[in-house]
């Protein structure tokens, strides 16, 4: 990974773009897992925990967009997993 390379491709899903974060070596076991599991949605559309990824059918050529995942309760994909 390079330091000017903080986010890379993950996959184009049809055409669209979707960005993710590296996972960290020396990340802890929780964070390398909530990282993980939010690649895998950004990639598959889908958490072990049963949240599905829905992108908006409104995009325009070029414009970005921040979509919202609503994981189960205790999934470490939640910032507030303890």
């Amino acid at each position: 990974m390079s330091a000017g390379r903080p986010f890379r491709r993950s996959i184009a899903r049809g055409r669209t773009l979707v960005l993710s974060a590296p996972i960290s070596d020396d990340a802890s076991p929780l964070e390398k897992e909530r990282a993980a599991r939010r690649r895998l949605v950004a990639t598959t559309g889908r958490c072990p925990c049963g949240a599905v990824l829905t992108m908006p059918t409104d995009l325009a050529p070029g414009s970005m967009t921040v979509v919202n995942v609503e994981h189960e309760d205790g999934c470490p994909a939640i910032e507030d997993h303890a």
